[in-house]
């Protein structure tokens, strides 16, 4: 029989394999998912290779593969109560990138022919479509295995800036090696997730739970918000005359804005408990959006850094979003993952689709359309991200809601402050600074609302730390998140 000082080695050993064993998760996770988006960029959003005639939108392959992506993404979310998770099956995680690589080689072959938009093209596209999908729910559901608070938001964070990297390392390669290339990228993708998943456990979820649900707000944001970002891509970077040159260009300055963006937002994460990427990332897209609006052409190189950037930062915020949902809710990663990203890329498709018909039917009053946009985005960010992200994971109250406490806590949730409250003896006023950070509250709101001092909130939260024997934020969250 060993003895306890033993059993206590062994125990901290095996903490430390955990968190290591996390740690490499984590990047691996990263890692996948910037090879993943780097890949699309080139393949799909950039039209290196499908050549873009008199309509952009439909001759892009990016329109078509989306058509595919969102049906296959359907089915998966649809059949994830029986079958995820997706990642334990390998026929569907290193399938997905064999099917997306023939869809590649059917864009190369229709691009080769040099007709426009033809079968071959619109095959390969909804191929990739298809491909990515399964892609897309394997990597979520690892990526959602590890989420732990906001900390995962640098998982994304580091996998989008990287992604642009390596577009811009790429993009300097003649067109054989970059095509090489860019075949291996998707298994090496899937390799990544394949090796993050062995350190970590992706288990079944047996069912939905009410914090494992889009909310209607949540819901029509990622739908919305999408909109302008798909007009900008059809009316300034499909349309350009050097189509390479203008991404290339963009995504260039993008990726050292992001980089300054991300730096500022860890920092304040750390040291002051709130986020600059969900405040930064409307006022970024809609400056871009009236840079068009009121010079046009002119500032199109600076209007493309703006709402590209924030498309960027969109992602980090909704991918991040949704693993918080499947997270708290116990629920499918690839069901939140499916029906979310399917909402954001209807919200492109329509965008396009607007750009499009602004310019082939309005000509020159295409300017008038963008400040419409303008307005729509702006109104979406007042009404829908004045909270956003602190209450788009709960659900809304009234018909086909889940059951809300005044605290705009879920039942579940506050269940278990109630536990916390009875089993550790919170006082009133550390009750409500507890439901203040549950709900996502930086300490300068919490004192805003309270009509506290910050140092008063600052007590408040250390005694609780103290009482619960925990010391940091996301240590009490997932503290009160385990509770039983």
């Amino acid at each position: 029989m060993p003895n306890s000082r033993q059993a206590d080695t062994w125990t901290g050993e095996a903490i430390q394999l955990l968190s290591k064993n996390k740690h490499l998760a984590s990047l691996y996770c990263a890692l996948g998912f910037s090879i993943y988006w780097t890949w699309l960029l080139f393949v799909l959003l950039t039209g290196f290779f499908s050549k873009a005639h008199s309509s952009p939108v439909f001759d892009s392959a990016w329109f078509w593969s989306t058509l595919g992506h969102m049906a296959a993404l359907t089915l998966l979310g649809a059949l994830a109560k029986q079958y995820s998770p997706y990642s334990n099956n390998k026929a569907i995680l290193f399938g997905s990138p064999l099917v997306s690589m023939l869809g590649f080689a059917m864009i190369l072959y229709a691009n080769a022919l040099g007709g426009g938009l033809n079968g071959a093209l619109m095959f390969g596209a909804i191929t990739v479509g298809v491909g990515t999908s399964g892609q897309l729910v394997c990597w979520c559901e690892l990526y959602s295995s590890l989420y732990s608070s906001n900390k995962e938001r640098l998982v994304l964070s580091v996998g989008i800036i990287v992604s642009e990297l390596v577009f811009l390392a790429i993009a300097v390669l003649p067109r054989p090696a970059m095509i090489a290339v860019l075949f291996a990228l998707p298994l090496l993708s899937v390799l990544c997730v394949y090796l993050g998943l062995k350190r970590t456990v992706v288990e079944p979820q047996a069912g939905s739970t009410d914090e494992g649900k889009l909310s209607p707000r949540f819901a029509l944001f990622c739908l919305v918000y999408s909109i302008p970002l798909g007009f900008f891509q059809v009316r300034f970077l499909f349309g350009s005359n050097d189509t390479a040159a203008s991404w290339i260009t963009t995504i260039g300055f993008s990726f050292a804005f992001l980089l300054v963006i991300v730096a500022i937002d860890g920092y304040m994460t750390s040291k002051r408990d709130t986020s600059l990427i969900p405040k930064a990332v409307i006022p970024i897209a809609i400056g871009g959006l009236l840079l068009i609006a009121t010079f046009g052409d002119e500032r199109a190189a600076i209007s493309g850094i703006l709402v590209y950037s924030a498309q960027q930062l969109l992602t980090i915020l909704l991918y991040s979003e949704f693993a918080k949902l499947a997270h708290n809710g116990r629920t499918s990663p690839a069901k939140i993952f499916a029906l979310g990203v399917c909402l954001t890329d209807g919200g492109f498709i329509l965008g396009m689709l607007v750009g499009e018909l602004s310019v082939t039917l309005l000509g020159g009053f295409y300017l008038e359309v963008t400040l419409g946009v303008v307005y729509v985005v702006a109104l979406a960010g007042f009404l829908l991200l004045s909270r956003f992200p602190t209450e788009s994971i709960l659900n809304e109250g009234g018909k086909g809601g889940g059951a809300k406490t005044p605290s705009g806590l879920s039942a579940t949730m506050q269940q278990k402050i109630d536990r916390a409250v009875t089993d550790y003896s919170l006082t009133a006023r550390e009750t409500e600074m507890l439901q203040y950070i549950l709900r996502g509250r930086s300490v300068p709101a919490i004192a805003s609302e309270t009509y506290l001092s910050r140092n008063t909130v600052k007590t408040h939260i250390v005694h609780i730390y103290q009482k619960l024997d925990v010391h940091s934020r996301d240590e009490l969250i997932s503290f009160i998140e385990n509770l039983t």
